[in-house]
């Protein structure tokens, strides 16, 4: 199931925001080694104070099992701001058709069980990403990215366009563009379909 939210919506759903955010740190802090703030097991930063839009992956007992974050690149974003100069092309990216979705994350889980959680919560996250985007006018997609999570959207039906890579080449980060169209969504929806998943969307925020 997905929730989609908004910093209004704090009060309402603290839950799923505490889940998150700890989800967030585990991913980003505890395994992947990034430089970002923890403050009591949560990860935030400044993006979450600009009234970003937030997908959240949930399970039928409401536990979290993935998120990402959305903002306009007409505003502030981290490709303008900290990735500015990090990769090995310049990358400006502005325009009200075009959101950065940062912070996409599946939480770690350890069970053969949750591990079907986990593809499917990478797939309905795209999924209604996806949708949300064709709903609103919105035709490009724009993220900074692991490669090797390039042979995953593959599989889910909705590669990025690959636009540049990290100047350090120990970092196998990676910049690129995913376009928005209802091909790629009927792609996705019928290779969750063959595998079983089904997309649903709880609220519009």
């Amino acid at each position: 199931m997905i929730t989609i939210l908004t910093s209004v919506d704090r009060e309402t759903y603290p839950h799923l925001f505490d889940q998150m955010f700890r989800g967030r740190a585990r991913v980003f802090h505890d395994r992947l080694g990034w430089d970002v703030d923890v403050i009591d097991g949560r990860e935030l930063d400044r993006y979450d104070d600009l009234d970003p839009v937030y997908l959240v992956s949930t399970d039928d007992r409401d536990k979290v099992l993935g998120s990402l974050r959305l903002l306009p690149t007409t505003g502030e974003t981290m490709l303008q701001n900290e990735f500015k100069d990090y990769f090995d092309e310049p990358v400006d990216i502005r325009s009200p058709t075009s959101w950065e979705c940062t912070r996409f994350c599946i939480h770690p889980h350890d069970t053969v069980e949750n591990l079907a959680h986990w593809r499917m919560a990478a797939s309905e996250l795209l999924i209604e990403l996806c949708s949300l985007a064709l709903n609103s006018g919105i035709e490009f997609i724009a993220g900074v990215y692991e490669r090797p999570m390039t042979r995953i959207y593959k599989r889910i039906g909705w590669e990025p366009d690959l636009l540049a890579r990290s100047k350090d080449p120990t970092r196998h980060l990676a910049v690129g563009v995913w376009e928005v169209s209802e091909q790629y969504l009927y792609r996705m929806r019928d290779l969750a379909h063959t595998q079983g998943f089904q997309s649903q969307s709880n609220r519009f925020a």
